[in-house]
């Protein structure tokens, strides 16, 4: 190899070695907020604004997972800064949330919210039809036949044309979405 190539070479591996997360660095969760969190360190500065993602930028898609406060977590320090240090892995999670295109999804302990929970709960599919079949089963079993008198005609009866037909949940289910 050249000087010249070897100069290059070890110019870039200089560059790149400081880019990469070279230490890690074990604390306590503080003060979670939206993209940020404070990690304690035993005989150490707490480190300020640890980022929840590698980047803070508004992104489109993403998956946050919030660190409880009080858990252990293993941080990364970016580019050998302080300054800049993402959480790596954490002992415990709070929520986690998730946005691809429009989509999002919030999971919590009290449980999953799809797109800000603008249409409400999940419906239990099943027990729907139940309900809406016995339903169909009760009308179908009390209609009665049409007694129609008319000034010149004779009482005359008729059944009613059509009984109610029974729901299969293929016919409103979204199959895209399970429970």
């Amino acid at each position: 190899m050249e000087p010249f190539e070897q100069a290059v070479q070890t110019a870039v591996k200089k560059i790149v070695g400081k880019m990469q997360i070279r230490q890690t660095i074990v604390g306590i969760v503080k003060n979670v907020r939206e993209t940020t969190c404070d990690i304690e360190r035993e005989n150490a500065p707490t480190l300020l604004d640890c980022r929840l993602n590698a980047i803070d930028d508004n992104l489109q898609s993403f998956v946050t997972i919030y660190p409880k406060e009080g858990s252990d977590v293993i941080v990364g320090i970016i580019e050998n800064l302080k300054t800049e240090a993402v959480v790596l892995r954490c002992s415990e999670v709070e929520k986690v949330k998730l946005k691809i295109g429009n989509q999002t999804l919030k999971i919590d302990k009290d449980g999953f919210v799809f797109n800000d929970g603008t249409l409400d709960g999940l419906v239990k599919i099943q027990e729907l039809t139940n309900k809406l079949n016995v339903l169909v089963d009760t009308f179908n079993s009390h209609t009665h036949p049409f007694v129609g008198v008319a000034p010149t005609v004779a009482a005359t009866t008729s059944p009613i044309i059509a009984k109610a037909q029974t729901f299969s949940k293929s016919d409103y289910e979204n199959t895209e979405v399970k429970q």
